[in-house]
Formats: structure tokens, sequence, C-alpha cells
């Protein structure tokens, strides 16, 4: 496995680790909110039921109080106190309510009670002493009462007119009801009403809310990690395998070329030295033997040199820095110098060379010397690849309205369907073998030319039969044909 495969994995686990985190520490925030707000709808509930028994009690109270009059006195006039007071009928009604209801607790608390049921709790005793210093009318908590989670409430109860009869001045006097007075003036703390509500039922149903919506988020959650998980694949993993493999594949194909070029290098350059050594030892040579050297030297050494372009050019491109001389164009004089190029390669290997320009082929705005190389690496690609015996054909032609269709066909080795689809890849060597050679860049230059002038190139092929290369190039701008003579030149 690769360096950057390996690096493409941890770059994956990095990613689904850093999803897991936050999606644990918005799993963690949503339950503690959740749950703050499970607990405060549960104490708004309570704490709305609270004081609507609180003004129930109130009414009660308040009833009494205004009712006194009518109780204690005869329809004659005359004062009979009754003992029914406010105080007395909001007590007997809280323990009523508090016996009948199941878990309530209704009672009134005081400083200095006066009956042992009115003595306050420490969270009664908080109350009062909140209400003494002038605070808020009302005082309420969670907490737990006899083993149940209930809710607690106290407000205020204080000195009204009627009751500074029995609490007011002189301090220290008995009141009807025999209790001494305190002395109170209207508006001072009387005492408070508690209220105790259980909130079971409440904090079962929150819990069961809670439940429900802690599992709605992890199902969301899920999702969205499955989402995510899955679109980092399609989109990230997947897409970084893929360039990684080519990069190791690129990465084999360089050494590959190296391998292959130093070879191929090596072979033009050792046969200019070897004619050369030749030509230098044997001066008494003969004319024929001496053209025979300077043709070897010469075809060597333009071997080499197109090598070297070829790799010159595919290094430009690779670097976004190959630019094209557009100007006008005539491809009979582009398959001419084609031609001359191959048709010494042709001959040492034994194949016949053709070639046929249409007499309708206009002059085209492109780049001439991209036109030449396009056709060179086809042809001597195609001379390459066919065996003895056999042929190369080049035919230019024009196409579609604005096109020009550009065929080197043979009747070489041809190549096989699964290798098809990489014949054009950069220092692909589909095919090779040990006598037909070549740097794998050839047709990665073709297409790459072909597709900066605006064209394309394929290839149709069958194996034992040979292949059809076809480039399309725009003519590019309106052009007169070339030639008067009216027929295609061969």
């Amino acid at each position: 496995m690769g360096t950057q495969t390996m690096g493409a994995k941890r770059l994956s686990l990095k990613l689904i680790l850093s999803v897991t985190v936050v999606v644990a520490v918005a799993a963690a925030a949503y339950v503690v909110w959740t749950q703050s707000a499970q607990n405060a709808a549960v104490e708004s509930k309570a704490l709305a039921e609270a004081r609507t028994l609180d003004i129930e009690m109130r009414a009660v109270w308040n009833y009494i109080d205004d009712s006194q009059q009518a109780i204690n006195y005869n329809a004659d006039g005359s004062y009979d106190f009754k003992g029914i007071y406010c105080s007395m009928a909001g007590k007997a009604i809280a323990q009523r309510f508090t016996r009948e209801s199941n878990g309530y607790v209704i009672r009134y608390v005081r400083e200095n009670p006066r009956s042992s049921t009115d003595v306050p709790d420490r969270f009664e005793q908080t109350a009062l002493n909140h209400f003494t210093v002038g605070g808020s009318n009302e005082h309420y908590e969670m907490a737990e009462y006899e083993g149940r989670p209930v809710f607690r409430y106290a407000s205020v109860l204080p000195v009204k007119r009627n009751c500074l009869q029995c609490h007011g001045d002189p301090a220290g006097t008995p009141d009807e009801t025999g209790f001494l007075r305190e002395g109170m003036e209207q508006g001072d703390v009387a005492g408070a009403v508690s209220i105790i509500i259980p909130v079971d039922s409440y904090v079962q149903e929150a819990h069961a809310e809670f439940v429900r919506s802690v599992g709605f988020f992890c199902l969301l959650a899920a999702a969205i990690v499955a989402v995510l998980l899955l679109a980092m694949k399609l989109w990230v993993s997947s897409p970084l395998e893929r360039a990684n493999r080519q990069l190791e594949r690129e990465s084999q194909q360089k050494s590959d070329f190296l391998a292959v070029m130093s070879h191929e290098l090596r072979t033009p350059l050792t046969s200019i030295i070897a004619y050369t050594d030749i030509w230098e030892k044997e001066r008494q040579t003969s004319p024929e033997a001496q053209e025979q050297f300077v043709r070897e030297i010469k075809q060597s050494s333009a071997q080499l040199l197109e090598m070297v372009n070829n790799t010159i050019d595919v290094a430009r491109l690779d670097a976004g820095r190959l630019e094209l001389q557009w100007d006008e164009t005539d491809l009979f004089d582009v398959v001419g110098e084609v031609m001359a190029t191959s048709v010494p390669l042709a001959q040492k290997r034994g194949v016949r060379l053709s070639h046929e320009v249409d007499y309708d082929v206009p002059i085209i705005y492109s780049d001439e010397e991209a036109l030449r190389k396009i056709l060179l690496n086809l042809v001597s690609n195609a001379i390459k690849f066919t065996e003895p015996g056999g042929s190369v054909r080049l035919a230019v032609c024009p196409d579609a309205p604005g096109w020009i269709r550009m065929e080197v066909a043979d009747t070489g080795m041809g190549i096989s369907e699964g290798d098809l689809a990489h014949i054009f890849e950069k220092f692909s060597q589909v095919g090779q073998t040990e006598h037909s050679g070549g740097s794998g860049i050839g047709l990665f230059l073709v297409k790459s030319l072909a597709e900066s002038l605006g064209g394309s190139v394929s290839v149709s092929s069958e194996l034992e039969k040979g292949s059809t290369f076809t480039v399309m190039v725009p003519v590019g701008r309106e052009a007169s044909r070339v030639g008067d003579d009216g027929d295609a030149r061969n």
C-alpha cells in the first residue's frame, strides 16, 4: 500500500473521528439542555397549579373575613361570637383537602404560632424570612417530601383590617378566641400559605418526553452521520483513493518511462557513435558506404531529436507552458514533412507507407508544428507496431462542415479492448514489445495537442488486424481550397 493511500485512509479516519466527537459533544449538550428544559417544564406546570390552589384558598379566607359581620351579629343586632373566623375556616378546609387528595398538602404557618400545626419547617421558615424582609410575595422550589418528588410553594398572608381585632392592639391582651394579641399593624406579615404538590406524574411525563426527544435526536444524528460518512466516502475518500492510485500508477509509469527512455535514448546515440567511429577509422570507405553512414546517423539523430522534443512538449504541457502558434496552415505541406521523415523508417522496417490528401482540404487556421507532431507520432507509432510486409496509410480529408479528418491506419498487431481505455494515458506502453520500443508519451502528446487545437482523437482496433487512429481538427476560419488540379495528391 502506497504512502498516499495510507495518508488518504488516515485523513478519512481523522474526518470520521472529528464527526464522531462533534456528534458526541452535540448529543451531550442536547441531553443537558433537554433535561434542563424538562425540569423547567415540570416546575412551570407545578407552579401554575400551586398558584391556582393559592387563589382558591385565599378566596375561602377572604370570604370568611368579609362575612364576619353577618356571622357574629344576630338578627336583633346583638354581638354573638360564633367561633367561626378566617383562620379557623381556612385551616379546616386545608386539612380536609389534604386528607382527601393524593399527596397534596395545604397548611398555614406563622412566626410565634398559636398551635403546633402552625409551626413552620425549614422551607416555610425560609419563606417567612423572605417575606419579612420585603422580598416577593411567593417562594418555591423543587424538593423531596416523605421520599417523593414534590413542588413546594409558599405565599405571604398580610395583616388586613379585620385581622387587627385578634392580632392588633393592645398587645398582650386576650382576643375573643382566648389568644393574646400580638400588636400587629395592617400590612404586617401574618403568616404564609404553604402548599406541597406531588410531581410524580409530571416527572414521569417529562421523562417519557425526554426519552422520546433523545431517541429522535439519536436517530437524526445517526442519519446525519451516515449521510456525512457516505458523502465523505463518495466525495472525499473515494476520489482521494482514486487520485492516490492514479498517482501511484503514474509514479510507476514514470519509473518505467525513465527505464525505457534510457534505453530508447541509448539506442540512437549508440548507433550515431558506432557509425561515427567506423567512418573515422575507415577513411578509405567507398562513397556508397559513406552515404549509408550519413543516412544512418541522420536517421538516428532525427529519432533522438523527436524523442527529446516529445519529452520537452509533455513537460511543457504538465507545466501549462506549451504555447501554440496559430496561423494559416497548409496540410499538404504538413503531410509532406511527415512523409519525408517517416519513409526511411518505414523502409527500414519493411513496411509499405502511403498517403492521400483530398484535393478539397482547405488551408486551415491552426498550429502547423502541433499538427506535424500529431501526424508524425501516429505514423511512427503505426510503423513500429506493424510487422514487415504490412502497410500504413495516412489520409486527410474534409469531414463535417468546418472539420478536417486525419486518419492513420495500419495492419499491425492491433490493441485489445481492455487496453483501448488506457492507450492515451501518459507513460502508457500498452502492447509494447522488445522490438517495438517507445517511450509511452507519444499518444498522450497526440491527444493533448489535438484537444489544445480544439479537436479530438479516437481509435478503433482489432487484434492481429490493425488499428485506425482518427484525429478531428477544426478548420478554424473560412479558408480557400489548396490546389487546382482537381485530383487527390498522393
